[in-house]
């Protein structure tokens, strides 16, 4: 994939190539690689007791007892473990697939967990089947001891990959799996995927039905999942629109089959022959307020941005950039507790990777002053929040430090007004 990237650089005007070129920099100390299986080193957190050392693009999620869960990609296994002292230490893990399989990783294309309300574990991992890659689901229904028989998501992974999967469960404990499939690709000189998903039952059925949800996909960017206050999915994509202009549109999932609501709402302008393999970031507040990150290279705006809506995604405000430019901020996420928002990203300073927050306690109206709150000086994995009733918590993992979860320090109302 670093191949085509940099023969699509050489055909672009000296402004994109310049965006390009910092985008494979800033990729060259991320987990890009789909075979970042490299042995890491011990940290607080380490990965001794796996058996080939863990690999980097690690997903965590709290479980309703307040257990952090974590699935964690190796060669050709994915393992559970948890840990019920906020990350300090683990479990024992617990083999997934009972079968080895050639596990395909990357930082957009990375294994997903979540636990819903009964303490069913559900986890995604991307593998080689007859296809190059296709997206597995399992789940384990005896508090993460076993888990069943990986089975494909896609019903048409005989014929076409799938890949970069995203698990979501709504408050109400109903649970969406998106993924990028190839499926309706017939001419491969056109550049673009389609999302296509899935709903699975509280028992863990896998007679899943599929449905399309949009076309025209950028090909390497993860999609951005949160609920809005009807219990439905918004995601936020990277959208190819004419011209190659590679800009993010909202999708909203409907009832009853009805076809789904899309929309485009970043105007940066980037036209791009390529993929930038960074994708965005959405949380909806339980004011129903919307809130977006992202990174773009466009005409109009280059960096990362912020925005919110207050109208469910038809209008944003004036998109706000964050991060320091001569750092290659990238890989933002951002989470949304009501009136509190947290935005997290990575900069790198050409020796060190540091890891970034900013909060604001007025929706994203106005914001503190950004924190360095950790930095390595090895290859990382990029930054995810995570809500719990104990805090708001940054999961990252690096190959020197190993697994840290970090606790967001609360705002003190009186210095942020």
């Amino acid at each position: 994939m670093t191949a085509n990237r940099l023969r699509r650089c050489l055909s672009l005007s000296y402004r994109q190539l310049l965006g390009c070129l910092l985008l494979i920099v800033a990729m060259a100390f991320s987990t890009a690689s789909y075979s970042d299986h490299d042995r890491l080193t011990a940290g607080k957190a380490d990965y001794s007791h796996y058996p080939r050392g863990g690999g980097l693009a690690v997903t965590a999620a709290f479980g309703p007892d307040g257990r952090l869960w974590r699935i964690v990609p190796e060669k050709r296994h994915v393992y559970v473990d948890y840990s019920t002292d906020l990350g300090k230490t683990f479990s024992v893990p617990v083999r997934v697939n009972n079968e080895p399989q050639r596990i395909k990783v990357s930082g957009e294309n990375r294994p997903g967990i979540t636990v819903d309300r009964s303490g069913k574990i559900y986890v995604t991992f991307a593998a080689e089947a007859t296809q190059p890659i296709a997206q597995y689901f399992s789940v384990s229904s005896d508090d993460g001891q076993s888990f069943s028989a990986p089975v494909p998501l896609s019903d048409q992974a005989s014929g076409a990959n799938s890949f970069e999967g995203r698990l979501a469960l709504s408050p109400s404990g109903k649970l969406y799996s998106f993924w990028l499939d190839e499926r309706d690709r017939t001419d491969w000189r056109q550049p673009g995927n389609a999302i296509y998903f899935a709903t699975i039952d509280g028992q863990g059925g896998v007679n899943l039905v599929n449905r399309k949800l949009s076309g025209t996909v950028c090909e390497c960017c993860r999609m951005a999942v949160s609920f809005d206050n009807e219990d439905l999915p918004v995601l936020l994509a990277r959208l190819i629109y004419p011209g190659d202009i590679r800009d993010h549109g909202l999708i909203r999932v409907r009832n009853n089959g009805e076809a789904p609501l899309a929309w485009r709402v970043t105007f940066d302008q980037w036209e791009l022959k390529g993929c930038p393999e960074h994708g965005p970031a959405i949380s909806i507040s339980t004011d129903d307020r919307y809130h977006i990150s992202w990174f773009t290279q466009g005409s109009a705006r280059q960096g990362l941005f912020y925005a919110y809506s207050s109208d469910r995604g038809q209008h944003f405000s004036s998109p706000v950039p964050f991060g320091m430019p001569g750092r290659l901020p990238s890989h933002p996420d951002i989470l949304a507790q009501g009136r509190h928002v947290v935005l997290t990203w990575t900069e790198f300073d050409g020796d060190k990777t540091y890891l970034i927050v900013m909060q604001s306690s007025d929706g994203g109206q106005t914001w503190l002053q950004p924190q360095t709150i950790a930095e390595s000086k090895a290859s990382t994995d990029f930054p995810f929040l995570l809500g719990s009733s104990k805090g708001v918590f940054v999961s990252w993992n690096s190959k020197k430090e190993g697994y840290r979860l970090i606790r967001i320090d609360p705002i003190v109302l009186s210095q942020a007004n």
